[in-house]
């Protein structure tokens, strides 16, 4: 099926990273590296259970004192791969900003629909609400952070009035980081694979924060690298007209030169520009962006 007069063979490679970056395993590799180190150097607890299913666990590294902001991060991996340890690369530059890190984890799909994984990752909010001084927190000052599937989690988490179901209040996420997120279901359900998240066609647009778009009084970072596939770039951006007519005070970031894998390690590194706008979006101390030619990172 074409999709935006888009030939099948090229709507797969335009929502397929692993297609588009041939050398993904390379940038994995630095995921897998850079997450170890960050568990060798920085104290937390592993695998904390906030749901009865053996996916339902979280890493929690506390903050330096308490009362201090905390970033919840939620993984990728098309909702069937990938784990929180993948990810523990982007804990640092909060932990020594001096904010609190928490990484979700989520039973994958097709063991569970992706309505499931959604609702398990709004059950992880409500956890961390209730046990944020276990992490040095303040459970006023929760934000959410997600890169590819996992910005589009995070995303949900900002959105509906699901925060009432969980006894949450509506403003439980005071902010919310978006990197590289998959936002409009429509193409995605038409890649090999999708069928695993079994979802029913009436059911993709209520899953889609494209056409439910976070609660506008809710600041966001929402980027997308400017070396991923131009469906990608087109996805962000169309979602950015949503929320800036919603009047959403949403900050928009393209990094020049990272693609799908890369700009993980700049959400990680607190001299991007991207990791720069989440810190100050928790209200913790940041950097300048290093600023290398006419780029800034």
């Amino acid at each position: 099926m074409d999709y935006r007069d888009l030939p099948r063979e090229e709507l797969i490679r335009q929502y397929s990273p692993r297609i588009a970056v041939p050398e993904h395993p390379v940038w994995k590799a630095q995921w897998t590296l850079a997450s170890a180190l960050a568990r060798s150097r920085y104290e937390g607890r592993m695998r904390v259970p906030y749901g009865p299913t053996p996916g339902q666990t979280l890493d929690l590294f506390p903050a330096k004192a308490p009362g201090a902001p905390i970033n919840i991060f939620v993984h990728g991996g098309f909702w069937r791969f990938l784990d929180s340890f993948d990810h523990t690369l982007v804990a640092p530059a909060v932990l020594d900003a001096g904010g609190a890190s928490i990484l979700l984890n989520y039973d994958l799909c097709p063991k569970v629909p992706l309505t499931e994984v959604v609702r398990q990752v709004r059950a992880a909010l409500k956890w961390v609400w209730d046990h944020a001084e276990e992490a040095n927190g303040d459970r006023e000052k929760i934000y959410i952070s997600g890169h590819s599937a996992g910005g589009h989690l995070a995303s949900m988490m900002c959105t509906g009035d699901f925060n009432r179901d969980f006894g949450l209040p509506d403003d439980a996420v005071k902010g919310a980081t978006i990197v590289s997120a998959m936002l409009d279901l429509d193409p995605v359900m038409l890649v090999p694979g999708a069928e695993e998240l079994l979802v029913p066609d009436d059911e993709v647009r209520a899953l889609s924060p494209r056409y439910n778009p976070p609660a506008p009084h809710i600041p966001l970072v929402v980027a997308v690298g400017g070396m991923e596939t131009t469906e990608w770039i087109r996805q962000t951006e169309d979602m950015m007209v949503v929320l800036r007519e919603r009047g959403s005070p949403a900050v928009y970031l393209k990094p020049e030169f990272d693609q799908h894998y890369s700009i993980l390690l700049s959400l990680g590194n607190p001299l991007s520009e991207l990791c720069c706008a989440m810190l100050r979006q928790m209200g913790l101390p940041a950097m300048d962006p290093y600023v290398f030619g006419d780029v800034v990172w």
